[in-house]
């Protein structure tokens, strides 16, 4: 990806984040961005107990019905290209 596609990426996914509507999903993409660091290309890295923390978080979302469909995916996908 060239700096001008990840620009243009980067535009798309900040009009995403501009339309959503729900405080909590909003607060989600302030935490992942914030336990980013500085944003540079440095793995992600977590301890093993915030993982499985996680990772029982995402299983009952998913129990619950809070997930996005691959269809859902894909489109979201589509609109950023």
């Amino acid at each position: 990806m060239n700096t001008l596609e990840l620009e243009a990426y980067k535009a798309a996914l900040a009009r995403e984040v501009l339309n959503i509507n729900n405080q909590e999903v909003l607060d989600t993409i302030k935490d992942i961005v914030q336990r980013s660091g500085n944003l540079t290309n440095a793995p992600y890295q977590i301890g093993v107990k915030e993982a499985r923390k996680q990772l029982q978080d995402s299983e009952k979302r998913f129990d619950e019905g809070e997930y996005v469909s691959e269809e859902e995916m894909e489109e979201f996908y589509n609109a950023l290209q």
